[in-house]
């Protein structure tokens, strides 16, 4: 399937907000993020449910798919976000209007539970979105990351984009570690960036919503998991033969994801970084500044990404191929 990029950001672009999965638990934090962005030249639509509640969700299924396909119609939002994640994106796939989304060409952004969008669209339209902050949780926390205004808008904005230099681990740089991950790093080593939330990706495979990329920087990240249970989801990945059209693993922020039976004490998420290096053994970047955390980058899924190693000690990230801009005609 060919890519399909979406529209880069205009000049003060209007951006949509809507909760397609759970519902806000953060008294005004929408409203301080609404704020945030307004004082950076945005101006913005909140969909009808964005603040609803019905169940574990922001508004029922209709509700919460009418929402965002009339941001999806509507011609004056540039881009769509998630208000926050939790669950719910899975029960809407099915019944996503996929050729207005490969038409309208909008980011759409979000991280967590979005991850779902982001795999199917991928998968049904070759359409790039956007894993990244999202309203609530990130641009709505009183202590926001200084990432998001270094690398949110500037990314959607302009047709390239470089991250900062992203340090390893002190156990990376020792010994013989370091200078054999720059070894397989070469002077560069590109492919298509895909991935998200380790939990989803998993669930995905086998159906219509899994997209087959052929040459991929998988990136990961996951909250809330036992290691053991991480340990599954990959070996689900590795089974069904994903990491073979894998070039790299950009391994995000895994957090509180610590043994918590005391069977499963000994068994760390080291343990399952190394088991999973000796069966894929390709470049596994660690610490990459994506998920549950307040640090996260904004990254492209279906888009190009070439990974370089400046040191044995840091390595960054070049973005292209992701966006483009709109046609006066």
């Amino acid at each position: 399937m060919d890519t399909i990029l979406p529209y880069l950001l205009p000049p003060c672009p209007t951006l949509g907000l809507c909760a397609p999965s759970g519902f806000l638990t953060e008294p005004g934090a929408l409203e301080m993020a609404a704020l945030y962005f307004t004082e950076h030249g945005c101006r913005v639509v909140e969909s009808p449910h964005v603040h609803g509640r019905h169940e574990y969700f922001s508004g029922t299924d209709v509700q919460r798919l009418g929402d965002f396909h009339a941001l999806v119609h509507d011609p004056e939002v540039h881009a769509i976000m998630a208000a926050r994640g939790g669950y719910g994106l899975t029960r809407l796939l099915a019944y996503l209007d996929y050729e207005a989304l490969a038409s309208a060409r909008k980011p759409l952004i979000g991280f967590s539970d979005i991850t779902a969008l982001h795999l199917a669209v991928l998968a049904q339209t070759g359409l790039v979105t956007f894993a990244g902050p999202m309203a609530a949780p990130d641009f709505g926390h009183p202590q926001r990351s200084a990432l998001h205004q270094e690398h949110f808008l500037p990314l959607l904005s302009h047709e390239w984009h470089l991250s900062p230099p992203i340090r390893l681990p002190y156990a990376e740089r020792e010994g013989d570690a370091g200078l054999h991950l720059r070894e397989q790093i070469g002077d560069g080593l590109e492919g298509t960036l895909w991935g998200g939330n380790l939990s989803l990706v998993a669930n995905l495979v086998g159906t219509p919503y899994f997209p087959q990329v052929t040459d991929g920087i998988l990136f990961l990240e996951e909250v809330n998991e036992e290691p053991y249970r991480i340990e599954r989801h990959l070996l689900q990945l590795f089974h069904a033969g994903v990491f073979r059209s894998v070039r790299a693993v950009l391994w995000g922020q895994f957090n509180r994801c610590v043994p918590t039976h005391a069977s499963a004490a000994p068994y760390t998420l080291d343990h399952v970084l190394t088991y999973l290096r000796s069966l894929v053994p390709i470049p596994w970047l660690v610490n990459l500044p994506f998920g549950h955390v307040r640090d996260k980058l904004t990254l492209p899924v279906g888009g190009r990404v070439r990974i370089t190693m400046p040191d044995e000690a840091h390595y960054q990230l070049m973005f292209s191929r992701y966006g483009e801009a709109r046609s006066n005609s």
